[in-house]
């Protein structure tokens, strides 16, 4: 038997989806002339600063930008003149066309159509009467006839999609939704859809993006900036000829990197096993690869993507995963621990104090404590997770408290350390290829890693982006202590930078978008 009309349900996100615009700024640039429109514009660019700083909510940024550009009072005067499409005809030219086509297919079809938006009524109500559609979108106050730059609802977009469908059409478990969005403010929508169609008119279903590698950019534009201009400062207009005398010793040193990476797989798959998961070698290799494209994130807490796809792909449970990754990072910062204590002699021959290895490792705890109890340092890691994760993943970490006391097995630990220890040598071992390559000799292996090693641990405790500046500076300055002047121990300590973090994040990124085409 076919399935009940009424149970059948289509819901439009119209920003960006049904239209190619955003009708808040259509309708922000016809309430005003040119001169209005600059003064609006700077009258709302505090705002729109607080907002992008998130020191403000896109409901009061929204608020404000509507009663700087007077929408309200635009659409007032055209509703006492008798013009209640004012902008209707702006809001058709900007519809897309496939978009179109495929409403009215639902229509046809006998599906309940509703545009589900942030944006306000008094904007929408005519495209909808129009469309011949149900409405559900942001609320503003409605006085003795006048729209009002004031909202009357929350903010309809996120979890509010979501919550507002239900409170619109009931509980939505005895319902088929196919839910078409386009943004991040359709995720949510998208996740409860039966058919989901992100960015997509087609038939087949397409599910909101497990990742999204936007908020990355910014941070990887930063650091190439940083490493240009560093590299210029500490070189000039030698430091050309120096990459070029340079690539065999960035060849071989990338070998070296990438065998450690091997290694660390070889880890991975040690606490899988331990959990007793044996999630097939292929998907999970491209999986684990895949992750480091989050690298660059505050306490790499975005390689937590890991689990999220294991999930997607190989149905493997997201709890022992997440706590297997929160293992292989801890161990990587006791593996640099245990580079630190038997390179102890070399430090002592620095002229470091013994208090200063003590006071790393304790420092190290001390972050450790406050991670796991400083609400602060919550918030940074939960706010980095909700960013590159659904909000079902960066909460899941309660329900891994059985796994995580399974891994907490000293002989388990000791090997992921030592597994641990080997591939960050390796990667101390291509810093000192390259020092050697400079003509710079007398810093040792055991110096060179300890350098780059000690440093990465720092940087990571600092909960930056990747550890970005702080990571550098704590190479150079560790260098410095071996006799290395700045001005070469900055660019090579760019150059490891760029062959362990940054390679490793371009590794990740390509391994994210091959995707098998032949998954059962």
């Amino acid at each position: 038997m076919g399935q009940a009309v009424g149970s059948r349900v289509a819901v439009f996100d119209v920003d960006g989806t049904l239209l190619r615009g955003d009708c808040l700024w259509l309708a922000a640039r016809r309430s005003k002339g040119a001169m209005g429109q600059l003064l609006a514009a700077m009258a709302v660019l505090p705002w729109l600063i607080g907002w992008q700083l998130r020191l403000v909510s896109t409901g009061r940024f929204k608020q404000q930008t509507i009663a700087a550009f007077g929408v309200c009072g635009a659409v007032n005067r055209a509703n006492a003149a008798g013009r209640g499409d004012w902008l209707l005809g702006e809001l058709q030219a900007q519809l897309r066309p496939e978009a179109l086509v495929r409403l009215r297919w639902h229509q046809q079809r006998g599906d309940r159509v509703v545009l589900c938006s942030a944006s306000p009524r008094l904007l929408l109500q005519p495209l909808a009467d129009w469309l011949g559609v149900e409405l559900l979108c942001t609320e503003l106050q409605h006085q003795h006839g006048q729209w009002l730059p004031k909202l009357a609802s929350p903010n309809c977009k996120g979890p509010e999609k979501v919550r507002r469908l239900a409170e619109h059409l009931g509980p939505l478990d005895g319902l088929t939704i196919e839910a078409y969005g386009d943004s991040k403010g359709d995720r949510e929508l998208l996740q409860a859809a039966a058919l989901p169609h992100y960015r997509s008119f087609l038939s087949e279903p397409q599910p909101y993006p497990a990742f999204s590698l936007g908020p990355l950019l910014p941070v990887v534009a930063l650091a190439l900036l940083g490493y240009g201009l560093l590299g210029i400062w500490s070189q000039g207009d030698q430091l050309v000829p120096l990459l070029r005398s340079l690539w065999p010793q960035i060849a071989l040193g990338l070998l070296l990197v990438l065998l450690g990476y091997g290694i660390r797989y070889s880890r991975w798959r040690l606490l899988l096993a331990a959990l007793k998961q044996h999630p097939p070698m292929s998907a999970d290799a491209r999986i684990w690869m895949g992750s480091y494209a989050f690298t660059a994130t505050p306490g790499k807490s975005g390689e937590a993507v890991r689990s999220l796809l294991l999930k997607q792909e190989c149905g493997v449970p997201v709890p022992p995963t997440l706590m297997a990754l929160v293992v292989e990072r801890l161990t990587d910062g006791t593996a640099v621990l245990l580079l630190l204590v038997i390179n102890l002699p070399l430090l002592l021959r620095w002229q470091v104090p013994l208090a200063v290895p003590i006071g790393i490792a304790l420092f190290a705890v001390l972050v450790g404590w406050l991670v796991l109890t400083s609400p602060w340092a919550k918030a940074q890691l939960k706010g980095s997770l909700k960013q590159l994760l659904p909000r079902k993943l960066a909460n899941a970490g309660g329900d891994g408290l059985a796994a995580l006391r399974q891994l907490q097995q000293p002989g388990l630990l000791l090997q992921a350390t030592a597994i641990g220890a080997l591939a960050w040598t390796l990667e101390g071992v291509s810093l000192w290829l390259l020092l050697r390559g400079m003509g710079i000799e007398a810093v040792g292996i055991g110096g060179a890693t300890i350098a780059h090693t000690t440093a990465g641990l720092l940087g990571a405790l600092t909960l930056l982006p990747g550890g970005l500046g702080s990571t550098e500076a704590g190479t150079v300055g560790l260098l410095a202590l071996q006799g290395v002047g700045v001005a070469a121990a900055t660019p090579a300590t760019l150059l490891i930078r760029l062959m362990t973090l940054w390679f490793a994040t371009a590794l990740g990124v390509v391994c994210l978008m091959w995707r098998p085409s032949n998954k059962r």
